[in-house]
């Protein structure tokens, strides 16, 4: 358990998370003076200058301060100094050198996409982040050339463009380190149709709001959205393509297939005869230990098997997920899974770090599992980095998560012109994305105010099935209220 306290200012949450890069997966609490048994951590913040302080067992050991830079006391700026003392004082303490430095957001190339809009020269971008944050030169050029990639796409951006989210919560079993809105089949198998209808109904509801809008994009996502059946899934683009138009020129269509063992030959045609153009086949690793320690029950070879089915019958933009710091890997599996990925060549790759959610498996069962240390996780990186290079492939979305092993980052890579531009899309949020589906959140971009709206859904399929009508009256209102401002 780590303890901390703040004077002077309120910023808690933010103390928090800098806390976490260094002492991750643990307990934080609050309190009103040093505890007399383990570790506390005092942020204060006095004028222009920041304080932290460590005590071990109620006594003091050591301090870090940090000003302002001269001339600035915004709140920003504050903030900077009070989350950089608090780095500082334990990157001393712990002899650690977190890669992002104290960076927090999810988000580190829309910072730096920001500062480009600012007039910031790239050079410029990358000392924003390594002096102003210490992050590293290699991780700032990565955020760059994020950035930069994402810049051609964003460019394309039309007033009225939209983007469509369909959720498909359910999975044949919960992965260890799954805490999305996902629900076993095995349990909810009596749903599926229930929530087909529901999901009906909202689909028609935003159909009708967005028929006069520009579809650029449309994410079948999950769970699994390939655990319905055949028939079911035919069913579901037809609803789909009832509202909206699903063979329009240029639209980017995914299906995120998953999972090897909810893919077959007739769903891979389905997609294909219903307009989908980009699929993505995750296997995580291609190592199998690995993939019975996670829970998956497909095996290496039946990932290899999906993948050229789905190459026979002109999938031509296929993506693969990959997971590095699952339990029990080393660099040497990581090696073995990229060196399968550089035989399939795929035309995009997503590599993930480890996050242990708090809602997983992996997080109640956390001391059964041995999970990689930060040196070892760097290792990986490099690898999945230098594999994916090799392949021609380039870095063009990127987003971190909390709890990450070693406050890492997600990546993805792809070929040329092998975006995914609604990962873009969502990473930046620069176009309003509608959301259909249990746990789905529709987001709203006002550009006239520079302003995001979220409209949720409840997470629950047997409450998004009875309160369907209540959340499709929730969109109703939001959407249509902000609609005079955004476009």
């Amino acid at each position: 358990m780590i303890y901390f306290m703040t004077k002077g200012h309120t910023w808690e949450h933010d103390v928090q998370t800098i806390i976490q890069v260094f002492y991750p997966n643990t307990h934080y609490y609050t309190t009103e003076q040093p505890v007399q048994e383990g570790i506390t951590i005092e942020s204060i913040l006095q004028g222009e200058k920041a304080i932290a302080v460590f005590y071990e067992n109620g006594i003091q050991k050591e301090q870090w301060e940090m000003l302002c830079q001269k001339g600035q006391s915004t709140e920003k700026e504050k903030k900077r100094v009070v989350k950089g003392s608090i780095y500082q004082l334990l990157k001393q303490k712990t002899a650690m050198r977190p890669q992002w430095g104290f960076i927090t957001g999810v988000r580190p190339a829309k910072a730096v996409n920001e500062l480009l809009d600012k007039g910031y020269t790239p050079q410029q971008c990358i000392c924003y982040l390594t002096e102003g944050y210490d992050v590293t030169p290699k991780k700032a050029k990565l955020a760059l050339d994020v950035a930069q990639s994402e810049r051609e796409i964003l460019s394309q951006n039309g007033g009225e463009d939209i983007s469509l989210y369909v959720g498909i919560p359910f999975c044949p079993t919960r992965c260890l380190y799954c805490s999305f809105t996902s629900y076993p089949l095995t349990q909810y198998q009596s749903r599926v149709e229930q929530y087909l209808q529901a999901l009906k109904k909202e689909l028609a509801f935003l159909g009708e709001y967005a028929k006069n809008l520009q579809l650029k994009t449309v994410y079948v996502g999950g769970g699994t959205p390939t655990s319905l059946t055949e028939e079911q899934m035919k069913w579901l683009f037809e609803k789909m393509a009832e509202h909206f138009d699903l063979q329009k020129q240029g639209l980017e269509f995914t299906v995120e297939a998953g999972r090897a063992d909810t893919i077959t030959k007739g769903k891979l045609s389905v997609m294909k005869e219903y307009g989908v153009n980009r699929i993505s086949i995750n296997p995580q690793t291609m190592n199998q230990k690995t993939l019975h320690i996670i829970g998956r029950e497909h095996t290496v070879e039946d990932v290899k098997k999906v993948y050229f089915q789905a190459r026979e019958l002109g999938h031509d933009n296929i993506n693969m997920d990959l997971i590095l710091g699952l339990p029990q890997e080393t660099a040497e599996d990581v090696e073995q899974t990229m060196a399968e990925m550089e035989k399939l060549r795929p035309d995009s790759l997503t590599i993930h770090t480890l996050a242990v959610k708090r809602a997983s498996r992996l997080k109640e069962n956390f001391d059964l599992y041995t999970l990689t240390k930060a040196k070892e996780m760097e290792k990986m990186i490099s690898i999945a980095f230098e594999r994916a290079e090799a392949m021609g492939m380039k870095p063009y979305y990127m987003y971190r998560q909390k709890n990450m092993v070693g406050n890492f980052e997600n990546v993805g890579y792809c070929m040329p012109h092998k975006q995914c531009v609604y990962n873009v899309q969502i990473m930046e949020e620069k176009q309003t994305i509608l959301a259909a589906g249990a746990g789905a959140s529709t987001k709203t971009v006002d550009f006239s105010q520079n302003r995001i709206e979220r409209i949720f859904n409840v997470k629950s399929v047997e409450e998004y099935i009875s309160r369907i009508d209540e959340m499709i009256e929730r969109k109703r209102q939001g959407l249509y209220g902000l609609q005079k401002n955004m476009f």
